[in-house]
């Protein structure tokens, strides 16, 4: 048991390092360059940062934002959720973790949503959400994924993925085998507009990769 569990962590990590390769120009000269021009610049981020917080703060201000928001959808005003998750690029609310900032990760807003640079990054940081589910914690229905992923709202939430993928609430499912379209789903309810299929179909990948790592 000991051996299959370090396997299967290895092959986590595996998993992970194959998201790395996901989206945009990855992989190719470009995307190296611009990795490390991204690297180069997290030298003055901090500063930055912060002049995005303080932006962002007012204008939550000057838009009457008063009701706290998270990945949950504990507010009733479906609207402010649509604005905090396009305007992060950061499609299913995903939190900011302090001392681990996300891959692309530039701010966090006032509700403690991590900011993106670009939104290919904000998936990025909700697939290595769902795979750690997975893979550390076994969930493997919607009931249990948004036990963990919200905090309210979860009867509704959960409706709206069944019908999306057509299984049950409670069912076990294959979740890197339906990744792509989890974490389409998913962006779908929490940031209220569909993002382009492309955005999510790299995912695929990681189960690949994850099956060949249990034979």
């Amino acid at each position: 048991m000991p051996d299959n569990t370090a396997r299967k962590q290895a092959y986590f990590f595996a998993c992970l390092a194959a998201i790395t390769t996901i989206g945009g120009a990855v992989g190719s000269y470009e995307y190296r360059e611009l990795k490390e021009a991204y690297r180069a610049e997290q030298v003055r981020s901090s500063a930055l940062a912060a002049r995005l917080q303080e932006a962002m703060a007012a204008r939550d201000s000057e838009q009457d934002e008063d009701q706290a928001t998270d990945s949950s959808g504990e507010t009733a005003v479906a609207a402010i959720k649509k604005t905090l998750a396009i305007r992060n690029n950061n499609p299913l609310n995903v939190k900011s973790i302090q001392g681990r900032p996300w891959f692309g990760q530039i701010a966090v807003d006032k509700h403690g949503h991590a900011v993106f640079d670009t939104p290919e990054h904000g998936i990025r940081a909700g697939a290595n959400v769902l795979l750690n589910y997975y893979t550390r914690h076994n969930l493997d229905t919607l009931d249990g994924i948004l036990s963990r992923f919200c905090t309210g709202n979860r009867e509704e939430y959960a409706a709206f993925l069944s019908k999306r993928l057509g299984i049950r609430t409670n069912e076990k499912f294959d979740v890197l085998a339906r990744l792509p379209e989890l974490l389409q789903a998913m962006a779908r309810f929490e940031s209220g507009q569909e993002w382009p299929r492309e955005l999510f179909t790299g995912y695929s990948l990681v189960a690949t990769a994850y099956r060949k790592g249990q034979r």
